[in-house]
């Protein structure tokens, strides 16, 4: 998700699988100790077909969206390459069509007593050009991850494995201190710097797919820049890649699981208007289309649509380096003068749900419970509160102004909204546009520019306000609080509290409730202090041909999965 930014960032709805940002895969309780066996039962074959017989032409022909802004996984971070990504490497570890831990190129681990050291045996299998895969390739990959030159902004996720925090922040610089080290070709041994639940999850994240040493030393910056400069431990590698056109799988013959894959190829176009895929759904030139807000209703009855919950959060952004942006009341100006009801039910239209907080709902909390519950509505707008928000907004932009030694036609000469190059993106600033207008006096230029562009321009500081969005990368409510500490990689607020990193770090160094506390608390400081506005919780509609089987999808982490996919015969 390059953001998860999973930032996952407004991501074009027109994708046919997903918005979901970002990519972990969903957390499951593992054992913490002994030798762990995932089910394997649903990795041995599709879905029973129901006596139905498969199509001779296992295609799959669906709308992409966006060109996918890198293809490197130790420096990718948006959902577009999550998902091509996915489907073309694999981990030690791959999730299950239901969600479960199944194996990937690891063939068993075992865990220690005190669960802070796993060691992975790996599988014989094969990259897409035949070499062998081995422990050295996840060495490799890991710690070039970790490496500060990398300047990977997923390097944080490495932090629960010894010495990793402190050679990425460059308080050593061995990397042999590192705990990850390939014992020989077929053993990965990893030392933690304390017990995680979900860390075998977490291997089937991106950032810790592997990557061949020769392949990236060859291609230097140039590495999966094009098909013939990437291979692929993965279901499918990449054959065709006419950038900003398509994109085209095919099934990898060198996979070690090939026989559990039917789909021979998948074809992805990247249509960033909306009704063009909807069009191209009803002629039967797509399999699948996501369903734009005005087609909804002709649609939501049919037995092809699929709408699902997904923990996605869209939000505003706000430049906290920016000389008016880097007060909190300007911030909560701009957030307090917008109608979510308005913007989200009567603009957006698609079932999400206005936002009041940062976590989305579903994310587990405290004794069993539910995050968004427990924390509640953090704070209130033009849609909740009236003239009241208005009024309100309206004060503390002139006393932000104050501060900040301006004036509103000073402000109003440098905002600009920076936001996609589709057309529902652009509907969604002009909305936030007119409400700025009617309910500050400010009119805020809007500044369209492709996914690509927008994520440099983000982490770049180019910016003072732009849309983005941030998918889970697993199942906790840490996914989405550790990405504001001061510095984080995927901090493009450039915001900076040395409260609210205190109680992120004490979350870390937690368990149970008390760790909840602590990022309830830090999600109320995050609220207050408004780097970032939450606009709403994102519902995902989709149309599928009902001749398309086997596609898993995931609430949490990537969101599509390809592996089990098949045609029947129509």
């Amino acid at each position: 998700m390059k953001k998860s930014k999973w930032l996952i960032l407004l991501l074009v709805f027109t994708m046919v699988f997903s918005l979901a940002l970002v990519g972990c895969g969903k957390t499951t309780e593992e054992p913490q100790t002994g030798k762990e066996e995932p089910k394997q039962d649903e990795q041995q074959a599709p879905a029973d077909t129901g006596g139905e017989k498969l199509a001779k032409e296992q295609v799959l022909r669906a709308n992409l969206g966006e060109e996918p802004p890198d293809l490197d996984p130790q420096t990718t971070t948006d959902t577009v390459s999550f998902v091509i990504l996915n489907a073309t490497l694999e981990g030690l570890v791959r999730l299950n069509p239901d969600g479960s831990i199944g194996k990937g190129l690891a063939e068993s681990w075992d865990v220690s007593d005190d669960g802070k050291v796993y060691t992975f045996k790996l599988r014989d299998a094969k990259w897409s050009d035949g070499d062998p895969i081995t422990a050295y390739d996840f060495e490799y990959a890991w710690k070039r991850a970790i490496d500060p030159k990398t300047a990977s902004q997923y390097a944080y996720q490495f932090y629960g494995i010894k010495n990793a925090k402190a050679f990425n922040t460059g308080e050593i610089t061995d990397p042999n201190e590192i705990g990850i080290k390939a014992l020989d070709e077929k053993t990965l041994k990893v030392e933690l710097e304390r017990p995680m639940s979900y860390f075998l999850s977490l291997t089937s994240f991106i950032t810790y797919l592997p990557a061949k040493k020769a392949a990236v030393e060859k291609w230097g910056d140039k590495y999966a820049a094009d098909a013939d400069k990437m291979v692929f431990s993965g279901p499918f590698m990449i054959t065709r890649w006419d950038h900003e056109q398509k994109l085209i799988l095919e099934k990898n013959p060198n996979y070690w699981d090939a026989d559990s894959v039917k789909l021979q190829r998948i074809e992805f176009d990247m249509i960033k208007d909306t009704n063009t895929p909807i069009n191209l759904y009803e002629t039967g030139e797509l399999d699948m289309s996501g369903v734009p807000a005005e087609f909804l209703d002709k649609y939501k009855d049919s037995p092809e649509f699929v709408r699902m919950p997904d923990a996605t959060t869209f939000y505003l952004e706000f430049n906290c380096k920016d000389k008016f942006f880097s007060n909190k009341k300007i911030r909560k100006a701009f957030s307090l003068a917008i109608d979510r009801e308005a913007y989200v039910n009567g603009v957006l239209a698609n079932g999400s749900i206005p936002a009041y907080g940062f976590v989305p709902g579903g994310i587990p909390g405290k004794a069993g419970g539910e995050f968004r519950k427990q924390n509640g509505d953090l704070f209130y707008d033009a849609g909740t509160k009236g003239q009241e928000a208005i009024d309100e907004a309206n004060r503390l932009l002139e006393e932000g102004l104050k501060e900040v030694g301006a004036t509103k036609e000073e402000l109003a000469k440098h905002v600009s909204y920076l936001t996609g190059d589709n057309d529902i993106a652009r509907k969604l600033a002009q909305a936030l546009q007119q409400m700025w207008k009617k309910n500050l006096g400010i009119e805020v230029p809007i500044e369209s520019v492709s996914f690509k562009i927008r994520l440099q321009k983000m982490d770049q500081a180019d910016f003072t306000i732009v849309g983005a969005g941030w998918g889970a990368d697993y199942n906790d409510p840490m996914t989405f609080m550790d990405m504001w500490v001061t510095n984080g990689g995927n901090n493009d607020a450039f915001w900076s509290n040395a409260k609210y990193d205190e109680l992120i770090e004490k979350a870390i160094n937690s368990t149970g409730d008390e760790r909840m506390e602590y990022m309830l608390e830090a999600e109320k400081l995050l609220m207050e202090e408004m780097p970032i506005a939450p606009t709403y919780f994102l519902a995902r509609n989709f149309l599928q041909k009902s001749y398309v089987k086997g596609i898993a999808r995931f609430p949490v982490g990537v969101s599509t999965e390809y592996k089990w996919a098949y045609i029947l015969e129509h």
